[in-house]
């Protein structure tokens, strides 16, 4: 638990009031849990043998003391009475407590995925989509679990067994040391089973993340997956990963259950020493028998808590491990950060420069090396040259998706480093080759970029990217849901929505990645005509494989092993020999 708070102590922190308000209420509800045995104490010493009571009941009852029937009532409300106090202690403070846990469970939850989306591309392109969305949902949930356990059976349970043994120790001494002799021996138990509990759980989390991952990843390809036959090979690989997770969940289970049985045995021997000694008292005339049934009610109450506590740390150890795996991700670092004291972008002009630039993606894996290249307001600037030789990745800095190892990209003359990446993002517009979809409607897909912009805006701007040739024709027009990844809209359909999102976010800069790559002669029509329209009056670096894009550039880059090799109009690198005639001889070869 110690571990746990130190790991979330800030998630913790605004719920202190409400957290120590909950503990009191169940210091309050242990204290009344003490009181529940006396009056059976009083029925059995005063009652069954006819003595009248003394000290504070005679007080309180007054001339009614003297009446054992009377006695006898008084103990039978006071049962009621107390049993009632407890169960109204129990649920406001288990629902103010528990209430508590919901909430920190749902900001840790955020935390979470708020942080994940942080986090830059280098981090994701490392990662398993599925193995992340089990440390949001599973490991939290272990976390949970653990918060719940800790409100309703932690506390309540640590508070009762302190207050038993104080009392014990007021009653008589010795049965406060019989009560506390089983505790080394249950701890060591608990310290033996706790750490390969642990390592249990963390396996069954791990291979759970693989599970959860080889699903997400299935289902997401499962057109290549039917389309190759695929689906031996894909639930042989489901079976070993869920074999792999049964194994160590049974190892778990095993080590689970030998705990409390273990436990258990602990816990009738301390209760048959307890018994032995003060039955013995008892017939020596040393204790009384109501007493006697006081501390064996005590017993009963003392050992369930302690077997509680014992069964938690089963549950204190799968949380560990999950919050292992949770703290690994939000100590993973942002590699694109912004640099102390960085400025929003002002409203930017479009010119772009990158300055000696050399990026890698792993140490000692250069993908581009000393690229230097300039695009001025309003130009379309393109990047030729073969598949893998970096253009994508020159596209990828200039929104910053990346942070270059070596030189500057500068935007009308700044460094991006020194903007805030909301300022610089939000003034770039991104056409990828296989633009991605989100769940929602079609008219939801294009707000993406423009989330304040009213309806007339975005069907303004589906109307320029030609988005209202198919859409008319949609079951529900612009209001048609959209299946997820797009799979219900042709590429050129999807490509159109991607020109109407870059429309309507209205951005002085747009990135296009080769947008009619792969489309049919109509469909790459009015692609081209959106496109159009979205490049006028903007600054437009394109990767192009297409000899009509090269053409209509401004300027074209000759991107080759990560170098840029030539450079110049469409007119000037065809004049002369080279990568870039070479590459476009190709382009318009029968």
């Amino acid at each position: 638990m110690l571990e746990l708070l130190r790991r979330f102590g800030s998630t913790l922190r605004p719920y202190r009031t409400p957290m120590v308000t909950g503990g009191v209420m169940v210091l309050v509800v242990a204290a009344i849990e003490l009181a529940l045995p006396w009056p059976l104490k009083v029925v059995v010493d005063d009652v069954l043998q006819q003595r009248a009571p003394d000290g504070l009941l005679a007080a309180l009852l007054g001339p009614l003391a003297d009446s054992p029937t009377a006695v006898l009532a008084a103990c039978a409300l006071a049962l009621v009475a107390l049993a009632a106090l407890v169960a109204l202690g129990t649920y406001l403070s288990s629902r103010l407590l528990q209430g508590v846990g919901e909430r920190i469970i749902a900001d840790l939850r955020t935390d979470i995925f708020a942080h994940l989306q942080r986090l830059s591309l280098a981090f994701h392109d490392r990662q398993r989509v599925g193995d992340l969305a089990s440390r949001l949902t599973g490991d939290v949930a272990a976390i949970q679990a653990l918060l719940v356990a800790a409100f309703s059976t932690l506390l309540p349970n640590l508070a009762l067994l302190v207050g038993i043994v104080v009392v014990a120790v007021f009653i008589q001494p010795v049965f406060a040391v019989l009560l506390l002799c089983v505790a080394p021996a249950l701890y060591a138990v608990v310290r033996h089973y706790r750490g390969a509990i642990k390592q249990a759980s963390r396996e069954a989390r791990t291979h759970e993340g693989r599970v959860s991952s080889h699903v997400t990843e299935t289902l997401s390809t499962i057109r290549l997956v039917q389309s190759f036959a695929a689906e031996r090979r894909g639930l042989e690989r489901f079976r070993t990963h869920s074999q792999a997770r049964l194994d160590a969940g049974l190892r778990q289970v095993d080590l689970q259950s030998r705990l409390p049985a273990a436990v258990e045995v602990i816990a009738q021997a301390g209760r048959a020493a307890v018994l032995f000694v003060g039955a013995t008292l008892v017939l020596r005339g040393q204790l009384s028998l109501g007493v006697l049934l006081v501390l064996l009610a005590y017993l009963q109450q003392v050992y369930a808590p302690m077997k509680a506590l014992a069964r938690l740390s089963s549950t204190i150890s799968k949380a560990q491990a999950a919050a292992e795996r949770i703290d690994d991700v939000l100590h993973s670092t942002a590699v694109i950060s912004e640099r102390p004291g960085a400025a929003p972008a002002p409203p930017l002009h479009g010119d772009i420069e990158l300055r000696r630039v050399s990026f890698a993606y792993e140490p000692g894996g250069p993908v581009l090396h000393d690229v230097s290249l300039h695009a001025r307001p309003g130009q379309v600037v393109a990047l030729a040259g073969p598949t893998g030789a970096g253009k994508s990745t020159i596209a990828s800095l200039v929104p910053r998706l990346y942070d270059v190892t070596a030189g500057e990209v500068l935007l009308d003359g700044q460094d991006v480093r020194d903007l805030t990446l909301r300022s610089v993002r939000s003034q770039i517009a991104v056409v990828p080759q296989d633009p991605l979809m989100i769940s929602g409607t079609v008219l939801d897909n294009i707000a993406y970029g423009a989330p304040h912009a009213s309806r007339d805006q975005l069907l303004a701007a589906a109307h320029a990217a030609y988005v209202d040739e198919f859409a008319d024709r949609l079951p529900h027009g612009y209001d048609t849901q959209v299946a997820e990844g797009g799979a219900s809209l042709s590429g050129g359909q999807r490509q159109r929505i991607a020109i109407a999102r870059a429309l309507a976010a209205d951005t002085p800069i747009v990135v296009l990645d080769e947008p009619t790559s792969g489309l049919d002669a109509i469909s790459e029509s009015y692609v081209m005509r959106g496109l159009a329209r979205l490049t006028a009056g903007r600054t437009v670096l394109v990767i192009a494989h297409r000899l009509t894009t090269l053409r209509d550039a401004d300027q074209v880059y000759v991107i080759e092993h990560g170098c840029v090799v030539d450079a110049g109009t469409h007119a000037e690198l065809s004049a002369r020999a080279g990568q870039y005639r070479d590459m476009t001889d190709i382009l318009v070869a029968p």
